[in-house]
Parts: structure tokens; sequence; C-alpha cells
């Protein structure tokens, strides 16, 4: 029996961890909570911070793994190093740096042709206003190394500049910031298996951000929708776009998640990671929609043996939409209501939910670490399944005072 080590045993790694498990492999989880609920489905169970190269090192050795994976979570430097050491499958730590830091990725996607936003880079905060004012307002300013839209900001004046820069290098290791001008048009999310250099994109999605206003200057986006309405010459735009900007960042082996803004018409870039997508997409809302597994090839992948690239074709093709609860206010919670009733509505295939207490003080989103759970819906079209699933959040309540 082959032995995988999982880094990260939360509610969305624990689907990774029961795949693996199918496949018959013997899984060594690991966490920096004690009481991540993957570790229930794992053989053996870690606590340690996955970001800790040294300290994955030696449970890997210990345990004596064929493989190494991670799923939605922002660590593929890790991933790469260990296997990198191990003589693992995976792909060179540096193709995972680059696909990491935002600033090495977008210079190097800039200077290979791949559409991006314009940038400027801030190393520190002495140049701070310089830079902004090259770009000019309103922009876009993000954190260089963090995942899911941690410190992210719209700036609209010099007023908000600083403000913004300090929230920011909160959720940055190394204390740099991105400048990006604003794009403006519909967003999408794609998720790709890359396997022996060819690349399987089986996803594409619509991002919602119809509750965007509400959580301005940061930016929380609100699920997906399934399918997309682009059209199919823009659908395949943005295919094309995706596959040259993958061979572009040298990712030539296991997952690629990437978002796109189709700016006057044109896809532009904004990201192109080396890993699978957070927020129960490419792992929950695709499947649901279309049958498709993309969590089998990649673990067999890890461990060396043959990918069944068969799992990532639709079996199905229904509409899915996917929303999350999101906290819009301040204050006490006092009640909390309406799961189950919100988990029983017809079409609801799945909904997780890790919602305050009475007692617990709460605040209006910042980034997607914020949310309290989601719910996705399935129906025959589209507009049926945003139908039930915006109906299906509207039961739960969160009372505060």
């Amino acid at each position: 029996m082959k032995r995988i080590l999982i880094l990260g045993a939360g509610l969305e790694q624990a689907i990774a961890i029961r795949e693996a498990k199918n496949l018959n492999y013997s899984v060594i989880a690991c966490d920096q909570n004690a009481k991540a609920s993957g570790f229930k489905y794992s053989d053996i169970s870690v606590v340690l911070d996955i970001n800790d190269i040294d300290a994955v090192l030696d449970v890997a050795k210990k345990y004596h793994i064929d493989g190494i994976f991670s799923h939605a979570v922002e660590i593929p430097d890790v991933i790469a190093e260990v296997a990198l050491r191990l003589g693992l499958p995976g792909i060179p730590p540096q193709v995972a740096r680059r696909a990491t830091n935002k600033i090495e990725r977008i210079i190097h996607l800039s200077n290979n042709g791949i559409p991006c936003a314009a940038f400027e880079i801030v190393k520190n905060k002495s140049e701070l206003e310089e830079k902004a004012a090259k770009i000019k307002f309103p922009f876009v300013l993000k954190p260089i190394d963090s995942a899911g839209a941690r410190g992210v900001q719209l700036v609209d004046c010099i007023d908000n500049l600083q403000k913004a820069y300090k929230e920011a290098i909160k959720y940055s290791k190394e204390e740099q910031v991105l400048l990006e001008e604003v794009l403006h048009g519909p967003e999408v999310s794609t998720e790709s298996v890359v396997y022996k250099g060819k690349i399987h994109t089986f996803a594409l999605a619509d991002r919602n951000y119809a509750n965007a206003e509400k959580f301005k200057p940061f930016f929380v986006e609100d699920g997906i929708n399934y399918p997309t309405e682009l059209s199919s010459e823009l659908q395949q735009d943005i295919y094309n776009l995706v596959e040259e900007t993958i061979k572009v960042l040298d990712i030539e082996f296991g997952a690629a998640k990437g978002d796109i803004i189709i700016d006057k018409g044109i896809p532009k870039i904004i990201e192109m990671a080396a890993r699978t997508s957070g927020g129960w997409f490419g792992a929950g809302s695709i499947p649901a929609a279309t049958g498709c597994n993309m969590l089998k090839p990649l673990l067999q992948m890890s461990v060396g043996d043959e990918p069944d690239l068969e799992a990532l074709k639709p079996t199905r093709n229904l509409g899915c939409a996917q929303r999350y609860i999101i906290p819009a206010n301040n204050g006490v919670v006092t009640r909390v209501s309406g799961c189950e009733e919100a988990s029983k509505i017809s079409g609801v295939v799945m909904s997780e939910f890790f919602l305050p207490v009475a007692g617990e003080t709460i605040s209006t989103a910042t980034s997607h670490a914020d949310r309290f759970g989601q719910i996705i819906c399935t129906a025959k079209t589209r507009s049926a399944a945003i139908k039930c699933c915006e109906s299906a959040i509207l039961k739960i309540k969160i009372k505060t005072k």
C-alpha cells in the first residue's frame, strides 16, 4: 500500500483525504489544528505547521512516503521542495515559487507576452507614494504572497493609501505589495490538470461578485455560476490563454488554477497558481455539475501511479450555483438559525457550515477567510440552480446586537 502525505486537514482538505483512502492509499495528514476535521479520515495524524519545510520533511522521512499533496492550500513551494529532496513526483521549487509569488509571476508573464493588468511593485514603504503616482488611482493593492483575497483592497485616493498598505503587509511574509490597474468586466475561474506536459482544462465558471459593494474596499467573492454565460468564442480564447499561461510558467505536472477578467473584450490573467482552487470550486461545484473528479488523477500522479485522466471527462451537464455565508455587519451574535432548513431544500447537494455561536463577536468580511460556510445547488439550468441557492442562503439567519 502506497503512503501519501497530505498537508492540510481542514474541511476542504478532508475531501482529498477521503479520495486518497478510496484509492487505497495510506494517508498521513498534517495540520496545525489538532482538531482538524480531516484527521478522522487519515491513517496517521500529525499536528505541525505545514509551512515549516523542515518539520514536513521530518514527517515525510519518518513514514517513508511515496508522494506528497495538498488541496486548496497556498503551499506549492513546500510541496515542491519536499518532493525534490526525496525524489518524489512534483514540480521544481523555482516553478512553484514563480507561480505563487505575485511579483515574480506577473513580471514573468508580462515579459512573455501574457496579457495582465499594468502593475507597479512596492518593495518597502518609502516607495509607496511614488509607485502609486505612476499607476494612478484607483488601483488594486495586493500582498505579494497571500491567498484567499487576504489584504487585497481597492485604493481610490491618496487618503486611503497608507491604511491599505498597512493592512496588506499583515498578510505578506516579505512585506511587499503589488499595485495593479483596475480591470473591468466579468471574471471567471478555471481548473486544470497537467500531466507529462499536456494540459487538461476541465472547468470554467463565472465568479459571482453581485454583493461586492457591501465589502469595499475589500474583494469578497460570493460563489460561482455554471455554466459560464460567455460566448463560445470567448471561452475558446480563455482556454487558449490558460494553456499558454501554464506553459509560460513551466507548470508541467499537477494542478493549475486560474482567474481571468474579460477587460474590454480581452481575457487577462489575474492569477495562475500551481495548486487546486479553494472555496469548494474544483472539488465541490464542478464535480456536482459535471461529475469531473480532479482529485483522483492528481493524487495518483503524486505517488507515481498512472493517472485516470478519464475522471476529468464530464458525465453530466447540470446548472450549478454556489453561494457563501458571508458576514456583512459587525456585532455580537445573539442567534443563528436556518441551517437545517436550508440544507433540506430540493436541489442543495452540498452544505458546509462553520458558523459563529451566541456571544461571539463578528465583523464584516474582508477576505474569503471570513466566510461562515457555503451551499452548492444543482438544477437542469443555471438560472434554476441560482434561484435554488439564493433561496437556501436566505434561510440562514445570523442575528447580532
